[in-house]
């Protein structure tokens, strides 16, 4: 005599989900976070965002300003 049943298949079955206020609430607060999160993200890039020319601007001179330095020292 078999005493077991089978293990229902949940992926065919979708479970009832139930949205309480405190459910919606919440998970609008995740957004909200999460946007925030973002936003801060992209201020810090816009902030901080630097190309390379002004970097390759100050070695050129500084290079030319040894050379020049160099010439003057032979």
């Amino acid at each position: 005599m078999k005493h077991t049943r089978e293990v229902p298949d949940f992926s065919k079955v979708e479970a009832p989900v139930k949205l309480t206020s405190a459910a919606v609430l919440r998970e609008g607060h995740q957004l909200k976070v999460k946007a925030e999160q973002d936003a801060k993200v992209l201020k810090d890039f816009e902030i901080n965002m630097r190309d390379a020319s002004e970097y390759d601007r100050w070695r050129r001179e500084m290079e030319e300003k040894e050379d020049i330095e160099r010439l003057e020292h032979i």
